[in-house]
């Protein structure tokens, strides 16, 4: 299996919340763990108060389950060893994720989740390391856009000059530009120096999480390639944060699928939710 074909089947199998939850546990054991143990894990974080007979039917089907499918598939994209004969499962990934997400997509989980790194290549999903290359890849993607711009940053030090520069530009073609943010500096920034794009607050708590790893940027170019950044925790306040992008294009990619449905409609409406137009709503006493 190449590196591109992994890298998305990967994002296919992490886009179930069970299967997460699998890595989340055995992120968390000591070691290889018995199919019975993870099965014993899992159903433990799921279950309140029941019967000793159900909980013990319940280990009973998800280990049926873990051993028939979820293992296997886990196995077969390198995001955990599997030995079916001794029944122990190993994670190939020592991180854990630590946010938790709105509408039932957890992509920051899936980011830590993933181990290749590569170039982002526009027909595949690519993973992009450094600050500098996922800046250089944005900027690129500001001056191919043909219809729309989207982007959402979560503060002004990732909305660097040269990304407002380009995205004046795209402007100048007659390229939609939309730029949201919760942090009111980013929004200010925005509205002064580009004061023909579409300003707007996220009302999903996307990128307001106190916890890392945490999305920091998010770029869709004429809702068909994605960039998505996540943040590490950074060492020290003088030690900017390591950042990591996803990048995908093609309607039918599976990263620009998901975050497209993370967003649903909103993206047919961002004009509406955007600081210009709701200050001007009427409101009527009470």
């Amino acid at each position: 299996m190449d590196l591109d074909s992994r890298t998305e089947m990967q994002i296919r199998v992490l886009s179930e919340s069970r299967n997460r939850t699998i890595l989340d546990v055995l992120d968390e054991a000591d070691g290889a763990l018995h199919v019975e143990e993870l099965a014993d894990r899992i159903v433990s974080r799921d279950v309140t108060v029941v019967s000793s007979a159900t909980y013990d039917s319940e280990i009973h089907q998800t280990s049926i389950t873990l051993h028939h499918e979820r293992l296997p598939k886990l196995a077969t994209v390198d995001l955990v060893e599997y030995d079916r004969d001794a029944n122990l499962v190993t994670p190939r990934s020592s991180t854990a994720p630590d946010v938790e997400w709105q509408d039932g997509a957890e992509l920051a989980d899936i980011v830590t989740h993933l181990s290749s790194s590569c170039e982002g290549d526009e027909s595949e999903i690519g993973v992009l390391r450094g600050r500098e290359s996922i800046i250089e890849y944005e900027c690129r993607l500001s001056d191919e856009a043909e219809e729309e711009l989207f982007t959402m940053y979560v503060s002004t030090a990732l909305f660097e000059d040269e990304c407002v520069r380009r995205a004046r530009a795209a402007h100048g073609r007659g390229v939609t530009i939309y730029v949201g943010s919760q942090n009111e500096a980013v929004r200010e920034v925005s509205r002064e120096h580009l004061p023909e794009a579409t300003v707007w607050e996220p009302q999903l708590d996307w990128l307001n999480t106190p916890t890392y790893p945490r999305i920091g940027r998010l770029v869709i170019v004429d809702r068909r390639t994605v960039v998505l950044a996540v943040l590490e925790e950074s060492p020290s306040e003088a030690t900017p944060p390591e950042e990591t992008a996803l990048v995908a294009s093609g309607v039918d990619n599976p990263l620009v699928i998901l975050v497209r449905e993370l967003l649903g409609p909103r993206l047919d409406h961002l004009d509406y939710q955007s600081d210009e137009f709701r200050s001007e709503l009427p409101f009527e006493d009470d």
